[in-house]
Order: structure tokens, then sequence, then C-alpha cells
């Protein structure tokens, strides 16, 4: 069973209140899409950039680039910078992906975060319960089927944030909340928190151009602290369905520990 806490307090969260919907936006101009400027050498990016590699999977999730030291990657077809955001664009098919991908074990009982500001468009809209996953925290303990937990634009109309009670595809309860409502082109804050109280995530979202955000508390399930050690963050977009290439466009983006 799932506890959901729908409230804040300043010992069960540590980084939402500080960090969600508080933020001050600064990036500097340029209208050229090219690799002379990497986001790597964006300083704000560059951090998360080197605790990360990024994931390429195309042909339905069949061909696979795991590209390591992504702070110094740049390909001008779905990993570049625009007018100092950070673009990422997905191949377009059922289970193609394009995700920062964090290159760090951690665990339950240390509190730690991932934060990022992006437009999301060119989102499947084809089927209502499916869509793009937009961030995560996985697991790579041997025997993990699935992700603890994954926020995803469903329907091409809606974020909603899905938390499994087991590792194994299609045991345990599986919650499913919506968050926000969502059109092409909107601007979301997100931040997913291990709270390091061993038992416990928060997730924050909140759609920038509508102005509707909700935060919800979790507990982990009792099988998941069974591969504690071995959690990570990732983001970009992860496609559910054939359809368009999603592309995301980043105006800040960090993993945060304490």
């Amino acid at each position: 069973m799932f506890i959901k806490f729908y409230f804040f307090n300043k010992e069960c969260t540590f980084f939402v209140l500080y960090i969600l919907f508080n933020l001050t936006l600064s990036y500097s101009q340029n209208n050229t899409i090219n690799c002379d400027i990497k986001p790597g050498d964006i300083e704000k990016f560059n951090k998360a950039l080197v605790d990360a590699k990024l994931h390429y999977y195309s042909n339905q999730g069949k061909t696979k680039l795991d590209l390591k030291k992504a702070e110094e990657l740049c390909y001008k077809d779905y990993f570049y910078t625009l007018n100092g955001k950070m673009i990422l664009i997905s191949p377009g098919q059922k289970s193609d992906r394009i995700e920062i991908r964090q290159e760090k074990d951690l665990d339950l009982n240390a509190k730690s975060a991932m934060h990022f500001i992006a437009t999301f468009e060119d989102v499947p809209e084809e089927r209502s319960n499916k869509g793009v996953t937009i961030g995560q925290i996985h697991n790579d303990a041997k025997g993990v089927k699935r992700p603890l937990l994954r926020v995803e634009i469903a329907g091409g109309n809606q974020i909603r944030v899905v938390v499994t009670e087991s590792y194994l595809k299609n045991e345990g309860d599986v919650e499913n909340d919506f968050f926000t409502s969502f059109e092409q082109k909107d601007k979301i804050e997100c931040i997913i928190e291990i709270l390091g109280d061993g038992d416990e995530l928060a997730v924050g979202v909140k759609n920038l151009t509508k102005n509707e955000a909700r935060v919800i508390t979790y507990s982990v399930g009792d099988l998941w602290k069974t591969m504690n050690g071995n959690f990570y963050f990732k983001a970009g977009a992860y496609t559910q369905v054939s359809g368009p290439k999603t592309k995301v466009s980043y105006e800040q983006f960090k993993f945060i520990y304490k």
C-alpha cells in the first residue's frame, strides 16, 4: 500500500520549498544551432552533465547509444544548445528515448533530488493513457524491470506521476496520480526528491504556463528497499508510443545532493 502526503513540513521536504516555483531564470542569447557551444559548456548544465551520460535509443529502442562524458557531447540532430537552452529531441518511435541518465548509486537514507524547468513540444497525443516519460527514479540492481517512479505527459494533455510498489513487472500496486494539465509548448517545472529518511520520495510539478501545481510525498514499497543504494535519476523524452519527435528545451537542469 502507498501512503501519500499532500502537505509540506520542513522535516519531510528540504528541496521543494526552497527551489520549486521560486526560481529566477537567466540565460544568454544565441540563435544558431551548432556545436560551437556544447550543453556542457553552459555552467548551469555542466554540473549535471558531468554526473551523467546521454542515452539515445532509436529503432524502437533496439539501436542503443550509451554516450559517456555527456558534458563533452553535442549533436545537431538531437542534443545541442539554442538561446542558452539545452535541447533534446527524441527519435519518436515507441520505446525510443533521449535521456540524461545520472551516473550515481543513490541511497534512500541520503537526501538527493533532480530539478528541471523545460518546455515540451511535439508530445504524442494518440493514446489517452500513454505519451512520453520526462523524469524517473530508476534502479540498476540486477532483476529490476521497471522504474520506481516516473513523471509522464499522458495523452498529450496531462502530467501524471506513476509510482510502483515492486520492481517486478505486473506485480504489486501501481499508483497513478494527476498533477497538472498540459498543452503543447507549456513550460514545466519539476522536482523529484529522495527525502533521506529511508522511506519517502516527494514529487512537485508546476505548469508555469498555466500556473497549476501539485506536490505529493510517497512512501517507498518494502520490496524496493531491498534494492537500496542503486537508485538514480534520469530525465528527457522516453516515448511510450510512436509519434512525433518530442522536443525538450531545458532552461534549468540540476542534480542536488546533501
